[in-house]
């Protein structure tokens, strides 16, 4: 599967309409074709089944039996994980994707799909080219999702057969040198027009020191900023070694870049106005369509908010009453705040960092946001207060449109 695609996906998936019927996300991970952890798949799948009842139990079990008959017949053997996403009732929905990268074995049903997995996964396995090069050929590989979706190779011509023909070795040495130069050129050529067309973000380099060496050189200066690491390959590696060894070491790239994110977040929050962090602050910097980058820590747990039925106000806060302090509606449902962010996110293109094992984060309250503009800027938002203390934005009520949006 193409990034692209991925991407409409996971859209498609942050845009859909909320209706009565339960949309159960399910995400399992497979080997050779079957759930590898189909017993506790099985029991959270009672535990689900045993918590609706009446009409919603009905919608839940016809949104089940979909997936039940898909994971039985329709994974391929290849696929590491699945993710598979259902609705019955009035507007059904089905979307069944399959991975070359495990998942874990999760499931749950809500009025919106749960889509965080899918993001961490387009976060983590994102798409690179690896270029494992030799003295006579150069095998350029592009990589999405954790699989190869591009298997380019290239040989140089024998100049061996030159020796008979009455070549000195000294010919055969300057020949061999002209042809190298060109080898090289010809591959960098091949390279930078994949990445173009691809639009690759990412490159690693495989190969002996040598010729890593002279293909490094070789770059043009956009094909350099954009390589990641350098993997030295022994006499002894296969190429498809070379690409298992090239995925742990982009993951290592991916933390670091992850690490550099959060420096910068931290770092606008010290001495600029283009960041914020903590959960309330994060949340109305998304809604307003503020946010470049959404930088969530994997631990990032907040309390469910709320939100009205009847005037659709929400709140990050806890519910405190089971009236809405707005309309006077009882009509008051939980706001998942984490995929509340995630599908905020998504609507708007944002990039979104996923951030493991970052004391900052947990410091940050374990969520905060890169900003596009200033809150401040003329006409974009309203007037707004910012407290150091706990590091977010409080708006004042502007009528009920400054409402809508409060924490």
């Amino acid at each position: 599967m193409e990034l692209r695609e991925f991407q409409g996906h996971i859209r498609r998936l942050a845009t859909l309409p909320k209706t009565r019927a339960p949309v159960v996300s399910c995400y399992v991970r497979v080997e050779g074709g079957d759930l590898k952890h189909r017993r506790v798949f099985a029991g959270r799948v009672e535990e689900l089944r045993r918590s609706f009842a009446g009409e919603d139990a009905r919608l839940l079990e016809e949104a089940l039996t979909p997936i039940e008959r898909f994971l039985s017949t329709e994974v391929h053997r290849g696929s590491k994980g699945v993710a598979v996403f259902s609705r019955a009732g009035r507007q059904p929905f089905f979307l069944a994707l399959q991975f070359h990268v495990p998942l874990p074995t999760w499931i749950t049903a809500d009025t919106l799909p749960n889509i965080y997995h899918l993001v961490e996964l387009k976060d983590t396995y994102w798409r690179f080219v690896v270029l494992v090069c030799s003295q006579d050929t150069a095998r350029i590989v592009s990589v999405n999702l954790g699989a190869v979706t591009l298997d380019l190779l290239t040989e140089r011509p024998d100049l061996r057969q030159r020796l008979g023909r009455g070549w000195s070795k000294e010919q055969f040495q300057r020949h061999r040198t002209t042809r190298t130069r060109k080898f090289v050129a010809d591959t960098v050529k091949a390279l930078s027009g994949i990445m173009a067309a691809g639009n690759y973000d990412h490159l690693i380099l495989a190969g002996d020191s040598g010729m890593t060496a002279r293909v490094r050189r070789a770059l043009p200066p956009h094909i350099a900023a954009r390589l990641v690491r350098v993997i030295r390959k022994s006499g002894r590696s296969g190429s498809w070694e070379i690409v298992a060894q090239s995925i742990s070491a982009f993951l290592e790239a991916e933390q670091e870049e992850s690490k550099a994110t959060v420096d910068a977040l931290q770092q606008q929050l010290r001495t600029g106005s283009l960041a914020v962090a903590g959960t309330r602050a994060s949340y109305w910097a998304l809604k307003l369509g503020q946010v470049e980058t959404l930088v969530m820590s994997t631990e990032y747990a907040p309390r469910p908010g709320w939100m009205c039925r009847g005037c659709r106000i929400d709140r990050t806060t806890e519910q405190l009453s089971n009236k809405c302090p707005a309309c006077g509606s009882r009509s008051l449902e939980h706001l998942r705040i984490r995929e509340a962010m995630l599908r905020l996110a998504e609507q708007h293109r944002c990039q979104v960092e996923l951030v493991r094992d970052s004391a900052t984060m947990t410091r940050l309250g374990g969520v905060g946001c890169l900003l596009r503009f200033s809150p401040g800027a003329a006409g974009r938002v309203p007037a707004r207060a910012w407290t150091a203390r706990d590091r977010s934005y409080s708006y004042p009520d502007a009528g009920v449109a400054g409402k809508q949006f409060g924490s």
